[in-house]
């Protein structure tokens, strides 16, 4: 008798799964039927990449955002530089309009599969490359790569590749906890849960990052951060982490490459750090200190600090970075004049 309730229990859970796993296929079809790719998608190795470019002029901006996040969260960014020169984000592989990769997200990998991009759009360098968090680490690859294509940089708030090593042990541990609950939400999202569950949260649940997105564009960003790749995508770049720094420290340094590194003026919010157990004096003067050997990378450089913005400052400080890049322009621009 219990082996029969037990197992009838089993079979209902089976049936609960397969539902929502084709639950989730549908809506995953609709979804991109409701908001399909602004720019183009192109065959990259295999997966095909999707680049957006607005804009006229040189030196094209080529932008390369952070772990987790992609092309449409620098909607605001991307539209007033597109008023003065060529302006291109891209989605990596297994995020948003971009299909997924067979191979490592190390940063060797994504800078060549960028590079590609690129040349298979027709997109001419050389560029400035913007890397925000993770992408930082992507574009100070692709420049070690392709040194003859990059005019300029500019860092946003990037990833250092000491940095696990040299912040407090909390941040460590806070990151793997974080990758944790993407699993977790990964699984939730493999069957349709998360969908159900992010529905019933409403607007004032979400993430303060994710209130920073355009109103008119928000929708459409959950829809892309409730796919499964997304998650399955995320954690792929954390897991590939420790070869993405061992490949960044085995490179040089920018010469005298106009850079700018923007520095969020606060890299943790409040609410994160007492998480942590942490104040802000105990990471910002290390993650800032961490921001000027960033920039010491070059000769030709400078830091700045974006005031009022925590470490997603293409959606906190959107002028900041569009000041920024207008700089490594100009610097750019004094470089070959005669």
């Amino acid at each position: 008798m219990i082996l029969g309730v037990l197992a009838g229990i089993a079979g209902l859970f089976v049936l609960l799964l397969l539902g929502g796993y084709a639950y989730q296929r549908r809506t995953t079809a609709a979804d991109f039927r409701q908001y399909p790719a602004p720019g183009r998608q192109i065959e990259v190795e295999g997966s095909d990449l999707h680049i957006f470019c607005q804009g006229e002029g040189g030196p094209t901006v080529v932008v390369d955002a952070g772990n987790g996040d992609f092309s449409l969260s620098w909607r605001r960014v991307q539209a007033q530089v597109a008023e003065s020169v060529r302006i291109c984000t891209y989605d990596r592989a297994g995020y948003a309009w971009s299909s997924k990769s067979r191979h490592p997200r190390t940063a060797r990998q994504v800078a060549q599969e960028l590079h590609a991009l690129l040349n298979e759009a027709g997109e001419a360098g050389p560029y400035v490359l913007v890397g925000h968090s993770l992408g930082g680490l992507h574009m100070r690859m692709f420049a070690e790569i392709y040194p003859a294509d990059v005019a300029g940089m500019v860092l946003v708030d990037a990833a250092h590749e000491d940095q696990w090593d040299r912040l407090p042990p909390e941040y460590a541990q806070f990151t793997a906890q974080q990758t944790t609950q993407m699993r977790v939400m990964g699984l939730l999202a493999r069957f349709g849960a998360l969908r159900i569950l992010a529905g019933l949260g409403g607007e004032d649940a979400l993430p303060e990052q994710i209130q920073a997105i355009p109103e008119e564009i928000r929708d459409n960003y959950l829809t892309m951060i409730s796919q499964p790749a997304y998650f399955s995508t995320v954690i792929d770049e954390v897991d590939a982490i420790d070869a993405t720094v061992e490949q960044v420290r085995q490179i040089g340094d920018l010469g005298d490459l106009p850079l700018v590194v923007l520095t969020a003026e606060e890299f943790l919010d409040a609410q994160t750090l007492e998480g942590m157990g942490l104040t802000p004096e105990d990471i910002q003067p290390l993650w800032t200190e961490l921001q000027a050997e960033l920039a010491a990378l070059s000769t030709n450089s400078t830091q700045l600090i974006a005031q009022d913005s925590g470490h997603h400052v293409h959606l906190d400080r959107p002028d900041s970075v569009v000041a920024a890049i207008a700089q490594v322009i100009a610097m750019i621009n004094e470089t070959s004049s005669p």
